[in-house]
């Protein structure tokens, strides 16, 4: 859910669950607004060795550190528990080491529960599931060509066996890198494959029998072997999770709900008290950026868990209902989100009037008492709602809790009206119209998000009364990938996906190839270690492919050296102090590089490649062998040198598209949408909204198209271009991070501070917008008709003067998107430009008063009945607008000041 953090974004390494309660923000003294209910026990906060395992590790200090340290320590002792029968010496238990030289237990499955371990129960599963499904495809298609084939190639076969064979792998691989396949099954299913398709393909006798066929045994077969090491891999990986006490991610996701309820509420009462002070103050604007940067966290936090939690059901229809009741939460947080950036961005921008300091301290006392109940409305909903089903005693607190917010709300609307009324008297509601909007605009839209808040609120406690009595009245949370989505045109199409797919083929193929003829004495025939490797390796990184390459040679050879150093110090001897040694080492090196595995975003992937080889090197051979293996060493470590040498140069002769060219395209197209969004919003007669895709290019197309389409009167409806215009600034915003890797060559650096703020303020003006297409629409949802203010402000003629603005704007700014690939020296042509340089802010500002004198006239700003609430309120409506328009074009401006800024 990168769609809260904005420019911020919080990566999934870095998640794990809200880190305890902000001393500093006065939460220690906060008292809860309702009991806590002596049979509510969710999760792992109320797990008593939990809590003794969190003090040891110094959870209130960490809680990140304290969880994967925690999952480090577990790992390590389960890799030397699952370790020793490869340390102690041979003769010590006959029937183990009988499995172990039929090949049934073996240190694969310490390897395959080093790499699919991670930190809850959903996500071990999701991948342990992913692994092995991998495994199986690959074993049953070798299976396959063993029941045609029953002694594979031999010295007597004729040749149609071998080019069967060839046939068979090809397509099998080629399948597997073109269908639309989860990364780790394919790289399961290869990186097998490759071994069991030489296999067949080498002379001699095999191993591999289908079960089918005549003299099939499962003891010693080796697809039977690979599947069940994986099966015991994956047991210990399920394990581990579940003791000493389970990590289930549903857990992880309620607990975060539970902060995210209170964080909500809080975060409105923080902004309605700076909002409420004389002026604006600096640190009460830190004060809202950092609950707001906390709120990000935690949204993305529980959608993450959301997603993982379907592995962990089981078929309970209790926890599937709970799952929705979250999926819902999450959308009412995405909203408020919206709002509440929207609102910051509006109405703390500029120095208050004396009205405002009339204004608010009337309604101080409504908001912080709406606040108040909003929150115990939604702590009575999750407190009531996560036990599977809502008893009538549940709904009638619930219903309750919905009258006291709406009390609240209307005595909150009716005293904003009032006030209103007493502070501005005019002789015409014309004339008061015009000058609430001209000196009250924030205060308007403060007003209207504020309610929406409430409205969000309450639309979320009766979804769940709904609920009790039509249990599929909430939507069905996505679940894993359907099989038909292995199909899915929008991913076998892509030029992108094609041109990886044809990538990692033919270096596949190319390893294949080397390691089927040999080469001198580097390489022995009939190795699939290099092409094993180049599927290992796997990945669809664009800019920084090389400097992830290099990180992953750096993990296979520290790891293969630090194991053979270990196991050729220690592992000599077979006597208790020798196991000893070797076992506590096996260990705190499996700590150490488990935990960087679990906490580092950088050096994530290496941690993981570190522990695998190393402990892989350390457990192997057993106790008592004084000779390492150096020459297997030395092929591993130049298999991989050669696998990565193959995949640079079919990036050189096939390049994707450079990172930095995609994230300058996606910038562009979003402010495109942006543009065209508006133009026909204001337009009365167009009835759909067009879509744009890309990176920093795509995020100027779109941000011009939106625009348009707002400020075109004749569309009818209101569709939202929040998520897709998110989505082209974020894929710029991960293409500019992958740029400033990628190898620039003869190019000069990449602008990788100009791009940042560029990206920043591309994320406030998405704010902006989608909080201004809330309330465009009737009934607040995507694709309603735009509502009668609107209609009318896209009906004067002043409205048309402000689309041409907001045009021009937008043209003037997406030439200077190019300076993102102006890689030469010398000075950016785009900054020749007049318009370039103009910022439109007189025009914009006697434009906005215009239309305001204009709009101020029409009869719905005129009646004198109040509103039935703040969003339904037609000032607060026009403001909104207003204010969201204004806000963007300031935005615009700072972009426009970042790249001439940054040349």
């Amino acid at each position: 859910m990168a769609k809260l953090l904005g420019a911020s974004p919080i990566s999934p390494k870095q998640g794990g669950e809200f880190d305890g309660q902000d001393v500093e923000e006065g939460q220690a003294d906060r008292k809860p607004l309702l009991p806590k209910k002596d049979d509510f026990v969710i999760g792992e906060a109320e797990s008593g060795a939990r809590a003794a395992i969190g003090q040891l590790f110094g959870r209130k200090y960490n809680a990140a550190f304290a969880d994967d340290a925690e999952l480090a320590v577990r790992a390590a002792f389960v890799v030397v528990l699952v370790g020793l029968p490869f340390l102690i010496p041979v003769g010590t238990f006959p029937r183990l080491d009988a499995l172990m030289k039929a090949g049934v237990y073996t240190h694969g499955a310490i390897i395959f529960f080093i790499y699919n371990l991670y930190k809850t129960i959903g996500e071990t599963i999701m991948n342990v599931v992913c692994g092995f499904r991998g495994t199986l495809l690959a074993v049953v298609n070798t299976w396959m060509m063993y029941w045609l084939f029953p002694q594979g190639v031999t010295e007597s076969t004729p040749d149609y066996v071998f080019w069967a064979g060839v046939a068979n792998g090809v397509l099998f691989i080629s399948a597997m890198l073109v269908l639309n396949w989860q990364m780790s099954t394919t790289i399961f299913a290869v990186s097998n494959f490759v071994f069991f398709w030489m296999s067949f393909l080498q002379p001699g006798e095999d191993n591999f029998q289908c079960p089918f066929t005549e003299g099939f045994e499962a003891v010693g077969n080796t697809g039977v072997n690979s599947l069940v090491t994986l099966g015991v891999g994956g047991m210990f990986c399920v394990m581990v999770t579940f003791f000493p006490y389970p990590r289930w991610a549903q857990y992880k996701a309620r607990d975060t709900a539970k902060e995210l309820v209170h964080q909500l509420p809080l975060l409105w009462s923080t902004l309605q008290e700076q909002f409420s002070e004389p002026e604006p103050s600096n640190f009460g604007k830190d004060q809202i950026h950092r609950r707001l940067e906390r709120l990000a966290r935690l949204a993305t936090t529980m959608e993450g868990h959301i997603a993982h939690s379907w592995y962990e059901c089981f078929g309970r229809e209790s926890w599937h209902h709970t799952r929705r009741i979250l999926n819902a939460l999450e959308k009412l947080i995405h909203q408020s989100y919206d709002r509440i950036y929207s609102t910051f961005s509006i109405a703390f921008t500029e120095e208050w009037g004396q009205l405002h300091n009339e204004l608010m301290p009337r309604l101080q006392p409504h908001l912080e008492a709406t606040c108040r109940e909003v929150e115990v409305l939604l702590t009575v909903c999750i407190h009531t709602a996560f036990d599977g089903e809502l008893s009538e005693v549940e709904a009638i607190a619930i219903e309750k809790a919905c009258a006291v917010v709406r009390q609240q709300e209307a005595e909150l609307t009716a005293a904003f009206d009032q006030a209103r009324r007493e502070l501005v008297q005019e002789r015409s509601q014309h004339r008061r119209a015009e000058r609430c909007l001209a000196e009250l605009m924030p205060e308007h839209v403060f007003g209207l998000n504020f309610s929406s808040f409430a409205r969000l609120s309450l639309g979320f406690a009766e979804d769940l009364l709904q609920q009790r009595s039509n249990p599929h009245h909430l939507p069905r949370v996505n679940e894993r990938p359907a099989f038909n989505s292995l199909w899915d045109k929008s991913v076998l199409l892509d030029p992108m996906h094609r041109n990886w797919a044809l990538r990692a083929a033919l270096a596949i193929f190319s390893g294949f190839a080397i390691g089927f003829h040999g080469y001198g004495d580097l390489f022995s025939s009939y190795n699939a270690g290099i092409a094993c490797t180049a599927s290992v390796l796997l990945s669809k990184f664009v800019g920084s492919a090389m400097v992830k390459n290099l990180g992953r040679i750096q993990g296979v050879v520290l790891g293969t050296v630090v194991g053979q150093l270990v196991h050729a110090t220690l592992g000599a001897s077979c006597d208790t102090l020798g196991l000893a040694a070797v076992a506590l080492c096996l260990f705190f090196y499996g700590v150490l590089t488990l935990f960087t595995y679990y906490n580092s975003t950088q050096y994530s992937y290496i941690g993981c490649l570190l522990a695998a080889n190393g402990c892989g090197q350390m457990l192997l051979g057993g106790c008592g062998m004084k000779s390492l293996d150096k020459m297997g060493s030395y092929d591993t470590i130049s298999g991989t040198v050669v696998a990565i040498a193959l995949i640079v140069v079919y990036d050189v002769l096939l390049p994707p598209g450079r990172a930095s060219n995609i994230a300058h395209g996606g910038m562009r197209d979003s402010v495109r949408l942006l543009g065209s969004a508006l133009e026909q919003h204001f337009d009365k007669s167009v009835e759909r909204v067009e879509q744009a895709h890309g990176g920093m290019r795509d995020s100027v197309r779109l941000l011009g198209s939106a625009l348009e389409q707002h400020f075109d009167k004749s569309v009818e409806n209101v569709r939202f271009h929040k998520g897709e215009l998110h989505d082209t600034i974020a894929s710029a915003e991960g293409m500019g991070k992958e740029a400033l890797q990628e190898p620039r060559y003869w190019r000069t650096a990449w602008k990788d501070p100009v791009f940042s703020a560029a990206v920043s303020t591309m994320y406030r003006v998405r704010y902006n917008l989608a909080a201004m297409e809330y309330a465009m629409a009737k009934g607040f949802v995507d694709g309603g008709a735009k509502n009668d203010i609107l209609c009318a402000i896209t009906g004067t003629l002043a409205c048309q003067r402000l689309a041409d603005l907001v045009q021009r704007k937008v043209q003037a700014i997406a030439p200077l998107v190019d300076i993102f690939v102006h890689e030469v020296e010398g000075p950016f042509p785009g900054f020749s430009s007049r318009e370039a340089k103009h910022e439109y802010k007189v025009e914009m500002d006697a434009a906005s008063r215009a239309l305001m004198a204009e709009i101020a006239k029409h009869p719905l700003l005129a009646q004198e009945a109040g509103p039935a609430s703040l969003e339904e309120d037609p000032v607060c409506q026009v403001s909104m607008v207003f204010g969201s328009v204004l806000s963007m074009m300031a935005s615009l401006r700072e972009f426009q000041h970042a790249i001439l800024r940054g040349d």
